[in-house]
Order: C-alpha cells, then sequence, then structure tokens
C-alpha cells in the first residue's frame, strides 16, 4: 500500500468534506477515492470518514490522525520538490558507508534520481572524497573525525546480532553476547573508521565479549561468513534472514548503527537535508 498516496486522498477528503470534490482537487475519479479511503481504515483499523447525506464528515479518530496526516503528505511533496530541484541542476555524488542496507541506499539513489552517482567506502575515504569535492555529502558512521567539514545530527539505524542458526544463541531461550566467545566477528576494516569501530569492540567488552576479527567488507562477506557457522555479525534490522542465519535482538540500543550526514561547509544543505530526512523515515 503506497501510504503517502491514501493520506493524500484522505486528507482531501477531510478538507473538502466530500468525496467528489476531494476527487476533482486530486485529479481522479470518485472511484479512487473511495477504495483508497476503505484500504487506509482497514489498514490503520479506525474508521476515519463517514458518508452523510451533504457529502463526508471526519470522525473523531480522523480528526485525531489529520493533523499527522497533513504533515506526512506535506513532508513527502516538499522532498520530492527537492530532489526535482537538485536533479535538475547537477549530478548529486553521494558517499554510503557499507553498513547500510541495500534497500536504504537505493531508497537515496531514487529520491536523488537519475543525476544520482552513488559510491560505497569507508568513513575515513569517503570524509577524504568530500573534502576533496569528489563527493556532495556522505553518510558516515559515529563518531568520527570531521575537520574543516560540517555534520548533521546523529540518526540511529537499529540492527541485529546475525548467528548462524546452527548455534548455541541460535537456539536459546535468553541468549546473551556471552554466548557468542567461540564465534569470530565479521566487521569492516579499523582503518575504515577507527573511532566507531574502536567504541564498537568497547561495547561488546562491556558485555564481557572480547571477540577475534575477521574482515568482511560487505553483506555479502557478514552473510557468508555467517552461515558457514564460524562468524557472528551485525545487520540492519530490516534485513531478510538469509539461510543458514538468525537474528538476534541483543544489546539493541548498544548495537545500533549511529550515522551522520556530512558535507563541507560552504555546500548548500539541500541535499543533506533530503538524505536525513529518508534516514529518518528508516528510523521509524
Amino acid at each position: 500500500m503506497d501510504l503517502v498516496r491514501h493520506l493524500e486522498y484522505f486528507v482531501a477528503v477531510a478538507e473538502e468534506r466530500h468525496f467528489g470534490r476531494a476527487a476533482a482537487t486530486l485529479g481522479v475519479t470518485q472511484p479512487p477515492v473511495s477504495r483508497a479511503i476503505k484500504t487506509l481504515e482497514k489498514h490503520l483499523g479506525l474508521t476515519l470518514v463517514e458518508r452523510t447525506p451533504d457529502g463526508a464528515a471526519v470522525t473523531a479518530h480522523g480528526a485525531a490522525l489529520l493533523p499527522r496526516a497533513r504533515l506526512i503528505v506535506d513532508d513527502a511533496r516538499r522532498l520530492t520538490t527537492t530532489a526535482e530541484s537538485l536533479t535538475a541542476s547537477k549530478t548529486v555524488r553521494i558517499g554510503l558507508i557499507p553498513q547500510l542496507d541495500d534497500a536504504l541506499a537505493a531508497r537515496i539513489a531514487a529520491s536523488v534520481g537519475v543525476r544520482a552517482r552513488v559510491e560505497t567506502a569507508g568513513a575515513v575515504s569517503l570524509l577524504d572524497s568530500v573534502r576533496s569535492h569528489e563527493l556532495d555529502v556522505a553518510v558516515v558512521d559515529h563518531p568520527v573525525v570531521l575537520d574543516r567539514l560540517t555534520a548533521g545530527p546523529v540518526i540511529t539505524l537499529p540492527r541485529r546480532v546475525c548467528v548462524p542458526t546452527t548455534h548455541r544463541s541460535a537456539q536459546a531461550e535468553r541468549p546473551r553476547l556471552t554466548m557468542l566467545s567461540d564465534l569470530t566477528f565479521a566487521t569492516t576494516p579499523r582503518t575504515a573508521n577507527p573511532p566507531a569501530h574502536d567504541l564498537l569492540l568497547d561495547v561488546f567488552r562491556r558485555h564481557a565479549l572480547d571477540p577475534e576479527l575477521f574482515i568482511a567488507n560487505t553483506f555479502r562477506d557478514v552473510s557468508i561468513g555467517v552461515a558457514s557457522g564460524r562468524c557472528f555479525g551485525l545487520v540492519p534490522a530490516a534485513s531478510p534472514v538469509l539461510p543458514g542465519t538468525e537474528h538476534l535482538d541483543l544489546a539493541s540500543e548498544d548495537v545500533a548503527l549511529r550515522v551522520r550526514i556530512v558535507r563541507r561547509v560552504d555546500e548548500a544543505d539541500s541535499l543533506a537535508n533530503l538524505v536525513d530526512r529518508i534516514l529518518l523515515q528508516a528510523n521509524k
């Protein structure tokens, strides 16, 4: 279901108080509007609009959700407008760390459009590329050494611990991080971002886990290492569970991926704001 589109139809009906007038405002016929409202109500489990002899009336539940619906619709329009202005002007160059999942990377590229050029590398390399004007913005893991760059707020993206299906932690009723002591940790090399790398290992040590490391530059490397039974790794919470692996919700706050959008001080912040909105949506 296209939630934004359905919310747009709901907002139109709520404002026009009439299905026909709402359809005219939206530039569609009335049946799709009626179907959209019914689909949205089924999705939310609430009645939002009631038909009346004069047209349509918003229910108490609908009135409570209407302000939030307007915000989402307006935000989506602003995102589209920003993306159009960016793609109309020049090629947009974006750097992403490999810890971001493919779906999120694709969403960023799609929002920017056909002029997007996306590069994947470690944070240190991406920061150098931003400084040298090879990239416009980069999404890097936090913390990093900025050095002549500016960064947006820290955004937290949930992650899960990925373990082999045959491992005792996958079978345990109450798994703990300490159970992973017989596995190596599949992770990007320390050179990709020393501060973030060291901070994550400190997290494991606080949980009485001091694993040996297996260098994994991509999610494929992590998945192969885990499926082979020798490693554990961290994957985005929304990632599919692949054969031979299991996802565990362990120390979720500590192992979450914290990222920042970095740009040059003299660079306009419109692109950074666009990427920021997409990351925030992924965090909801």
